[in-house]
């Protein structure tokens, strides 16, 4: 009983791939280890663990034993948030696993194509494809499922999305498809997106109501998967009047959507007003050629939801921002201007921060480094020779299996 009480209280701190060879040694530790409670338990430490981050990369590399063949890359990057030493350094280590295309096999697709990473949920990766494939992932547990196919159209494109219901206690993947338009006079109508929404619990997909995608006048479209945090899904998007001329693409108008993964209802934010420039004589008040930051990403900063991109405008000088979402309570809040700071010499663009005031960023070399906002102390952590095409999330690992999956027992760590 002892030693069962000292295993409940050690093993939730320990890393998912310890935790996967221990479930090997005995039996009783395997039932603790696939317990939920202890799954949740387990989660909620590497959530609120404050000494180390974990950005997870995605990319292409030459497989070791065919060079001809080329396998999807996941990088580890594990940074120590504390220093130990009068020069700063930061302690880090790095930890791969790779799954050959060749591996589709395992969830019924001949080879994996292209894919990219949409997201990430509490350790779960959610990878799309170019044939529209929707494929989850857990790279700790080394899990990895084809979802069954979506039953709306691809009309001209689809964003995606993941996230979790607290109150049903299931993790849900929307696929907003958008769009039909019919030609009308000298332009176009547009019909609002459809949804469909998958249940874990369920293993299928369902069509939801799409009331909250569209206005009297407008529809809502959202496009870049950006986050989710706290039942909320949120995407970049943007708003466009139903029915437009053929020539006035312009009049569309950025914002931030999201998704209550609960009530499964759409609700819209407005970017800053500091982030328009007003088009005089347009009808739609504000265009979407005429936002002044570039590289919009939705991040949590600080443990609020913030907004972070790059004033792109020659006549203004080129500068970084933050601005945090204030008063927030799901479907309303405000931006409040928090951080600016200057470009780098020599670095080609900006990752993620994984502190509130240090941020990971790539240079001309490909070589990731750290910068330091208060300080302004720039540290080269590691050479990584990153392409033009990879991909990069704070990643939280986990045990949360993916129900059905298949697990890769060829991936090597």
């Amino acid at each position: 009983m002892w030693e069962e009480m000292g295993l409940r209280r050690i093993f939730p701190r320990l890393p998912s791939k310890s935790l996967m060879r221990f479930k090997c040694v005995r039996k009783s530790w395997y039932t603790l280890i696939s317990n939920p409670t202890f799954v949740e338990n387990h989660l909620s430490n590497s959530m609120h663990n404050k000494l180390s981050t974990c950005v997870l990369f995605s990319r292409f590399v030459q497989s070791d034993t065919n060079p001809s063949e080329k396998e999807l890359a996941f990088s580890f990057l594990y940074l120590r948030n504390d220093y130990d030493d009068a020069e700063h350094n930061i302690n880090f280590f790095v930890e791969d696993i790779k799954f050959p295309l060749s591996s589709g096999q395992y969830i019924g697709l001949e080879v994996i194509e292209s894919p990219y990473v949409i997201g990430h949920c509490d350790g779960i990766v959610c990878l799309n494809d170019s044939s529209g494939n929707v494929i989850l992932c857990n790279p700790a547990i080394k899990e990895i499922k084809l979802l069954a196919k979506s039953g709306l159209p691809d009309w001209w494109g689809c964003a995606v999305g993941i996230g979790y219901d607290p109150k049903s206690k299931d993790y849900k993947v929307s696929r907003i498809a958008s769009y039909r338009a019919e030609v009308y006079g000298d332009g176009l109508v547009l019909f609002p997106p459809r949804v469909e929404i998958y249940a874990f619990n369920t293993d299928s997909w369902r069509e939801i109501k799409n009331n909250s995608l569209e206005t009297e006048a407008t529809v809502l479209f959202p496009d870049y998967f950006q986050m989710y945090f706290q039942g909320i899904c949120y995407w970049v998007g943007y708003e466009q009047p139903k029915q437009y001329g053929f020539y006035d693409d312009e009049e569309q108008k950025a914002m931030v959507i999201l998704f209550d993964t609960s009530d499964e209802k759409f609700h819209h934010i407005l970017f800053p007003d500091s982030f328009y420039m007003y088009e005089e004589g347009s009808s739609f008040c504000y265009e979407m050629s005429y936002i002044m930051y570039c590289d919009l990403r939705i991040i949590l900063w600080n443990g609020s939801i913030a907004l972070f991109g790059i004033n792109r405008f020659s006549a203004f000088p080129e500068s970084y921002g933050v601005w945090v979402l204030d008063d927030f309570d799901g479907a309303k809040g405000s931006w409040t201007k928090h951080l600016t700071f200057d470009p780098l010499e020599g670095i080609k663009w900006v990752l993620e921060f994984w502190k509130s005031d240090e941020i990971l960023m790539v240079n001309e070399d490909g070589d990731v480094v750290s910068y330091t906002l208060q300080t302004q102390n720039k540290l080269k952590i590691l050479p990584m020779n990153i392409p033009s095409d990879f991909e990069t999330i704070v990643y939280i690992n986990s045990l949360v299996s993916i129900t059905g999956g298949n697990t890769l027992e060829s991936v090597v760590i």
